[in-house]
Protein backbone atom coordinates (compact mmCIF):
# COMPACT_ATOMS: atom_id res chain seq x y z
CA UNK A 1 0.00 0.00 0.00
CA UNK A 2 1.04 3.59 -1.20
CA UNK A 3 0.50 6.75 0.48
CA UNK A 4 -2.28 7.41 -2.05
CA UNK A 5 -3.92 4.57 -0.70
CA UNK A 6 -3.41 5.35 2.61
CA UNK A 7 -4.79 8.69 2.49
CA UNK A 8 -7.98 7.57 0.23
CA UNK A 9 -8.72 4.98 2.91
CA UNK A 10 -8.08 7.78 5.92
CA UNK A 11 -10.66 10.42 4.01
CA UNK A 12 -12.93 7.66 3.27
CA UNK A 13 -13.76 6.34 6.46
CA UNK A 14 -13.69 9.37 7.72
CA UNK A 15 -16.43 10.58 5.58
CA UNK A 16 -18.80 8.20 6.37
CA UNK A 17 -18.83 9.18 9.42
CA UNK A 18 -20.98 12.27 8.37
CA UNK A 19 -24.19 11.05 8.02
CA UNK A 20 -24.55 13.24 4.72
CA UNK A 21 -22.46 11.13 2.70
CA UNK A 22 -23.22 7.17 1.48
CA UNK A 23 -19.49 6.86 0.62
CA UNK A 24 -18.75 3.61 -1.43
CA UNK A 25 -15.05 2.31 -2.45
CA UNK A 26 -14.18 0.41 -5.81
CA UNK A 27 -10.85 -2.20 -5.00
CA UNK A 28 -9.11 -4.59 -7.19
CA UNK A 29 -10.50 -8.52 -6.82
CA UNK A 30 -8.58 -10.06 -4.03
CA UNK A 31 -11.04 -13.37 -3.93
CA UNK A 32 -13.33 -11.06 -1.40
CA UNK A 33 -17.17 -10.57 -2.17
CA UNK A 34 -18.77 -8.64 -4.81
CA UNK A 35 -19.59 -6.11 -1.56
CA UNK A 36 -18.23 -5.62 1.77
CA UNK A 37 -19.21 -3.35 4.44
CA UNK A 38 -15.94 -1.77 6.26
CA UNK A 39 -16.19 1.24 8.46
CA UNK A 40 -19.46 2.41 7.09
CA UNK A 41 -17.79 2.41 3.75
CA UNK A 42 -19.55 -0.01 1.01
CA UNK A 43 -16.66 -1.91 -0.56
CA UNK A 44 -17.15 -2.43 -4.18
CA UNK A 45 -14.94 -5.58 -6.23
CA UNK A 46 -13.78 -4.88 -9.41
CA UNK A 47 -11.23 -6.01 -11.86
CA UNK A 48 -8.39 -8.75 -11.23
CA UNK A 49 -4.45 -7.36 -11.75
CA UNK A 50 -4.25 -10.45 -13.90
CA UNK A 51 -6.86 -9.69 -16.27
CA UNK A 52 -5.96 -8.57 -20.07
CA UNK A 53 -6.04 -4.46 -19.68
CA UNK A 54 -9.25 -3.89 -21.92
CA UNK A 55 -10.95 -6.19 -19.96
CA UNK A 56 -10.01 -4.59 -16.77
CA UNK A 57 -10.98 -1.60 -18.34
CA UNK A 58 -14.39 -2.77 -19.18
CA UNK A 59 -15.10 -4.14 -15.63
CA UNK A 60 -14.01 -0.84 -13.77
CA UNK A 61 -16.13 1.18 -16.09
CA UNK A 62 -19.09 -1.10 -15.66
CA UNK A 63 -18.17 -0.85 -11.72
CA UNK A 64 -18.43 2.28 -11.81
CA UNK A 65 -21.81 2.66 -13.52
CA UNK A 66 -23.30 -0.16 -11.28
CA UNK A 67 -22.52 2.57 -7.92
CA UNK A 68 -23.68 5.31 -9.79
CA UNK A 69 -22.64 7.90 -7.34
CA UNK A 70 -22.80 11.61 -7.67
CA UNK A 71 -19.35 12.11 -6.93
CA UNK A 72 -16.28 10.15 -8.68
CA UNK A 73 -12.86 10.60 -6.40
CA UNK A 74 -9.66 9.32 -7.95
CA UNK A 75 -5.98 9.88 -6.52
CA UNK A 76 -3.67 8.18 -8.78
CA UNK A 77 -2.39 8.82 -12.56
CA UNK A 78 -3.61 5.91 -14.63
CA UNK A 79 -4.72 5.26 -18.54
CA UNK A 80 -7.59 3.53 -16.62
CA UNK A 81 -8.39 6.87 -14.74
CA UNK A 82 -8.24 8.53 -17.45
CA UNK A 83 -10.51 6.94 -19.44
CA UNK A 84 -13.01 6.43 -16.01
CA UNK A 85 -12.70 10.04 -16.06
CA UNK A 86 -14.50 10.72 -19.69
CA UNK A 87 -16.63 7.83 -19.37
CA UNK A 88 -18.23 9.10 -16.14
CA UNK A 89 -18.39 13.02 -17.88
CA UNK A 90 -19.89 11.91 -20.89
CA UNK A 91 -21.58 8.51 -20.29
CA UNK A 92 -23.22 9.14 -16.77
CA UNK A 93 -23.02 12.92 -16.53
CA UNK A 94 -21.46 12.78 -13.26
CA UNK A 95 -18.72 14.73 -11.12
CA UNK A 96 -15.18 13.94 -10.85
CA UNK A 97 -12.74 14.69 -8.32
CA UNK A 98 -9.40 14.17 -8.64
CA UNK A 99 -6.69 14.28 -5.97
CA UNK A 100 -3.02 14.50 -7.16
CA UNK A 101 -0.68 11.93 -5.96
CA UNK A 102 2.46 12.81 -6.30
CA UNK A 103 4.47 16.09 -8.12
CA UNK A 104 5.55 13.89 -11.01
CA UNK A 105 1.87 14.52 -12.36
CA UNK A 106 2.71 18.03 -12.74
CA UNK A 107 4.50 17.29 -15.89
CA UNK A 108 4.63 15.20 -19.03
CA UNK A 109 8.32 13.92 -18.54
CA UNK A 110 7.72 13.09 -14.76
CA UNK A 111 5.00 11.35 -15.32
CA UNK A 112 6.19 9.15 -18.56
CA UNK A 113 9.03 8.44 -16.16
CA UNK A 114 7.07 6.94 -13.38
CA UNK A 115 4.38 6.10 -14.66
CA UNK A 116 5.07 5.19 -18.14
CA UNK A 117 4.53 6.92 -21.50
CA UNK A 118 0.74 5.68 -22.13
CA UNK A 119 -0.36 6.72 -18.88
CA UNK A 120 1.90 10.35 -19.69
CA UNK A 121 -0.25 10.77 -22.45
CA UNK A 122 -3.99 9.68 -21.08
CA UNK A 123 -3.71 11.74 -17.80
CA UNK A 124 -4.49 15.09 -19.16
CA UNK A 125 -8.09 14.54 -20.46
CA UNK A 126 -8.59 13.60 -16.16
CA UNK A 127 -6.35 17.41 -15.40
CA UNK A 128 -8.60 19.06 -18.09
CA UNK A 129 -12.08 17.65 -17.52
CA UNK A 130 -12.56 16.89 -13.59
CA UNK A 131 -14.62 19.10 -12.11
CA UNK A 132 -12.47 19.46 -9.09
CA UNK A 133 -8.84 19.07 -8.70
CA UNK A 134 -6.78 19.59 -5.04
CA UNK A 135 -2.80 19.85 -4.40
CA UNK A 136 -1.50 18.47 -1.52
CA UNK A 137 1.85 20.98 -1.23
CA UNK A 138 1.70 24.59 -1.82
CA UNK A 139 4.74 23.43 -4.24
CA UNK A 140 3.09 20.93 -5.91
CA UNK A 141 0.02 23.57 -6.29
CA UNK A 142 2.66 25.84 -8.31
CA UNK A 143 4.04 23.40 -10.53
CA UNK A 144 0.72 21.91 -11.81
CA UNK A 145 -0.23 26.18 -12.68
CA UNK A 146 3.21 26.80 -14.48
CA UNK A 147 2.93 23.28 -16.56
CA UNK A 148 -0.69 22.26 -16.73
CA UNK A 149 -2.15 25.86 -16.92
CA UNK A 150 -4.96 24.92 -14.24
CA UNK A 151 -5.56 26.11 -10.66
CA UNK A 152 -6.19 23.06 -8.66
CA UNK A 153 -9.47 24.25 -6.54
CA UNK A 154 -7.78 23.39 -3.10
CA UNK A 155 -4.66 22.58 -1.27
CA UNK A 156 -5.85 19.49 1.28
CA UNK A 157 -2.71 18.42 3.22
CA UNK A 158 -2.49 14.09 4.32
CA UNK A 159 -4.13 13.36 7.56
CA UNK A 160 -1.13 12.73 9.93
CA UNK A 161 -1.95 11.71 13.71
CA UNK A 162 0.49 13.35 15.87
CA UNK A 163 2.63 10.79 18.46
CA UNK A 164 4.23 12.46 22.10
CA UNK A 165 8.08 11.82 22.05
CA UNK A 166 8.90 9.21 24.42
CA UNK A 167 12.01 8.80 26.20
CA UNK A 168 13.12 5.57 24.64
CA UNK A 169 16.23 3.96 22.99
CA UNK A 170 17.38 5.24 19.72
CA UNK A 171 18.46 2.29 17.76
CA UNK A 172 18.81 2.25 13.79
CA UNK A 173 18.66 4.64 10.74
CA UNK A 174 15.21 3.73 9.20
CA UNK A 175 14.00 3.93 5.70
CA UNK A 176 10.49 3.00 4.83
CA UNK A 177 8.77 2.49 0.75
CA UNK A 178 8.18 0.62 -1.71
CA UNK A 179 10.78 -0.97 -3.64
CA UNK A 180 10.00 1.40 -6.19
CA UNK A 181 12.50 2.90 -8.81
CA UNK A 182 11.22 6.50 -8.00
CA UNK A 183 12.37 5.74 -4.44
CA UNK A 184 15.93 5.07 -4.96
CA UNK A 185 16.58 2.57 -1.94
CA UNK A 186 20.05 1.79 -3.37
CA UNK A 187 20.97 4.91 -2.23
CA UNK A 188 19.87 3.99 0.94
CA UNK A 189 21.54 0.62 0.65
CA UNK A 190 25.40 2.74 -0.17
CA UNK A 191 24.63 4.72 3.12
CA UNK A 192 24.80 0.97 4.73
CA UNK A 193 27.88 0.28 3.14
CA UNK A 194 29.58 3.41 4.26
CA UNK A 195 28.82 3.51 7.54
CA UNK A 196 29.37 -0.14 8.81
CA UNK A 197 28.93 1.21 12.38
CA UNK A 198 25.94 1.58 12.17
CA UNK A 199 22.54 -0.46 11.95
CA UNK A 200 20.42 0.57 9.14
CA UNK A 201 16.96 -1.29 8.80
CA UNK A 202 15.03 -0.79 5.71
CA UNK A 203 10.85 -2.09 5.40
CA UNK A 204 10.78 -2.22 1.92
CA UNK A 205 8.05 -5.00 0.41
CA UNK A 206 8.11 -5.35 -3.02
CA UNK A 207 5.36 -3.93 -5.20
CA UNK A 208 3.34 -5.80 -8.79
CA UNK A 209 5.34 -3.58 -11.49
CA UNK A 210 8.67 -3.68 -9.87
CA UNK A 211 8.80 -7.21 -8.93
CA UNK A 212 12.07 -8.53 -10.49
CA UNK A 213 13.89 -5.14 -9.41
CA UNK A 214 12.85 -5.42 -5.80
CA UNK A 215 14.26 -9.17 -6.33
CA UNK A 216 17.35 -7.69 -7.26
CA UNK A 217 17.61 -5.28 -4.08
CA UNK A 218 16.45 -7.79 -1.37
CA UNK A 219 19.58 -10.00 -2.93
CA UNK A 220 21.97 -7.02 -2.71
CA UNK A 221 20.89 -6.05 0.50
CA UNK A 222 21.39 -9.64 1.97
CA UNK A 223 25.31 -9.04 1.36
CA UNK A 224 25.06 -5.74 3.65
CA UNK A 225 26.20 -6.75 7.42
CA UNK A 226 24.93 -4.09 9.13
CA UNK A 227 21.48 -3.68 7.47
CA UNK A 228 18.34 -5.47 8.14
CA UNK A 229 15.68 -5.83 5.92
CA UNK A 230 11.97 -6.09 6.80
CA UNK A 231 9.45 -6.73 3.91
CA UNK A 232 6.12 -5.90 5.19
CA UNK A 233 5.00 -4.43 8.86
CA UNK A 234 1.10 -3.43 9.72
CA UNK A 235 0.20 -0.18 9.67
CA UNK A 236 -0.62 -0.28 13.45
CA UNK A 237 2.46 -2.25 14.05
CA UNK A 238 5.14 0.44 12.69
CA UNK A 239 5.10 2.87 15.14
CA UNK A 240 8.08 1.07 17.14
CA UNK A 241 10.34 1.19 14.04
CA UNK A 242 9.86 5.07 13.85
CA UNK A 243 10.11 5.48 17.70
CA UNK A 244 13.77 3.54 17.65
CA UNK A 245 14.70 5.56 14.34
CA UNK A 246 17.81 7.96 15.29
CA UNK A 247 17.37 9.55 11.82
CA UNK A 248 14.50 8.67 9.10
CA UNK A 249 16.26 8.64 5.12
CA UNK A 250 14.26 9.41 2.49
CA UNK A 251 15.60 8.52 -0.88
CA UNK A 252 12.81 9.17 -3.11
CA UNK A 253 13.43 11.07 -6.44
CA UNK A 254 9.80 12.88 -6.40
CA UNK A 255 7.06 12.50 -4.25
CA UNK A 256 3.85 14.38 -2.91
CA UNK A 257 4.15 15.26 0.44
CA UNK A 258 5.73 11.49 1.71
CA UNK A 259 3.22 9.66 4.16
CA UNK A 260 6.63 7.78 5.32
CA UNK A 261 8.27 11.15 6.15
CA UNK A 262 5.35 12.64 7.67
CA UNK A 263 4.88 9.55 10.11
CA UNK A 264 8.59 10.17 10.90
CA UNK A 265 8.05 13.34 11.48
CA UNK A 266 4.86 12.53 13.92
CA UNK A 267 7.71 10.64 16.37
CA UNK A 268 9.79 13.19 16.65
CA UNK A 269 12.19 11.95 14.25
CA UNK A 270 14.72 13.55 12.24
CA UNK A 271 15.03 13.80 8.70
CA UNK A 272 17.66 12.80 5.84
CA UNK A 273 15.94 13.95 2.29
CA UNK A 274 18.11 13.14 -0.89
CA UNK A 275 16.09 15.35 -3.14
CA UNK A 276 12.61 16.00 -1.69
CA UNK A 277 12.06 19.25 -0.34
CA UNK A 278 8.04 19.99 -0.41
CA UNK A 279 7.12 23.72 1.05
CA UNK A 280 10.69 24.13 1.37
CA UNK A 281 10.05 22.33 4.24
CA UNK A 282 13.90 21.70 5.64
CA UNK A 283 14.48 25.18 5.42
CA UNK A 284 11.16 26.88 6.90
CA UNK A 285 10.59 24.70 9.82
CA UNK A 286 14.47 22.93 10.45
CA UNK A 287 12.62 18.92 10.13
CA UNK A 288 16.40 17.87 9.67
CA UNK A 289 18.87 18.21 6.13
CA UNK A 290 18.23 17.73 2.48
CA UNK A 291 21.06 17.21 -0.26
CA UNK A 292 18.87 18.47 -3.24
CA UNK A 293 19.78 15.82 -5.47
CA UNK A 294 23.77 16.25 -4.78
CA UNK A 295 24.90 12.58 -4.28
CA UNK A 296 28.24 13.22 -1.74
CA UNK A 297 25.95 16.21 0.25
CA UNK A 298 23.84 13.36 0.75
CA UNK A 299 26.79 11.24 2.41
CA UNK A 300 27.88 14.36 4.03
CA UNK A 301 25.12 15.27 5.48
CA UNK A 302 24.47 12.20 7.39
CA UNK A 303 27.41 12.45 8.97
CA UNK A 304 26.86 15.72 10.14
CA UNK A 305 23.46 14.99 11.26
CA UNK A 306 24.31 11.60 12.86
CA UNK A 307 27.52 12.98 14.57
CA UNK A 308 25.04 15.68 16.71
CA UNK A 309 22.47 14.45 19.17
CA UNK A 310 21.49 18.00 20.09
CA UNK A 311 20.67 18.79 16.59
CA UNK A 312 18.96 15.59 15.79
CA UNK A 313 16.66 16.33 19.29
CA UNK A 314 16.18 19.38 17.56
CA UNK A 315 15.05 18.23 14.00
CA UNK A 316 12.66 15.62 15.81
CA UNK A 317 10.72 18.71 18.01
CA UNK A 318 10.42 20.79 15.15
CA UNK A 319 9.11 17.79 12.42
CA UNK A 320 6.22 16.89 15.33
CA UNK A 321 5.45 20.04 15.91
CA UNK A 322 4.71 20.92 12.15
CA UNK A 323 2.66 17.97 11.81
CA UNK A 324 0.39 19.39 14.84
CA UNK A 325 -0.12 22.39 13.18
CA UNK A 326 -1.08 21.39 9.68
CA UNK A 327 -2.02 17.74 9.54
CA UNK A 328 -4.19 17.83 11.77
CA UNK A 329 -7.70 15.42 11.16
CA UNK A 330 -10.45 17.91 11.93
CA UNK A 331 -9.27 20.42 9.78
CA UNK A 332 -8.53 18.94 6.89
CA UNK A 333 -11.89 17.11 6.68
CA UNK A 334 -13.52 20.43 7.12
CA UNK A 335 -11.78 21.66 3.41
CA UNK A 336 -12.38 18.00 1.91
CA UNK A 337 -16.48 18.45 2.91
CA UNK A 338 -16.00 21.88 2.05
CA UNK A 339 -15.56 21.10 -1.35
CA UNK A 340 -18.50 18.69 -1.91
CA UNK A 341 -20.69 21.48 -0.55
Amino acid sequence: MGGAQKQAFLLSTELAKNANFDVHFCVADFGQAEKEKHQNVLVWKSFNFDDFIFTKIKILLKTIQKINADVYIFRAADTGIALATLFIKIFLKKKVFYMLASNAETNFGELKKMSGLLTAFTMPLTYKYADKITAQTEEQYSLFVRYRKRKPDALIRNIIPAFEQVAIEKKHILWVGRLDKIKLPELFLELARKNPQEKFVMIAPIVRDFIEYGKQLIAESKTIKNLELVGFVKPNEIGRFYKQAKIYVMSSESEGFSNTMAEAMSHACPILSYKVNSDNIFEKYEIGLCAYGDVDKFYTDFQQLNSKVELMQKFGLNGLNYIKENHRKDVIMKKFIEIFQ
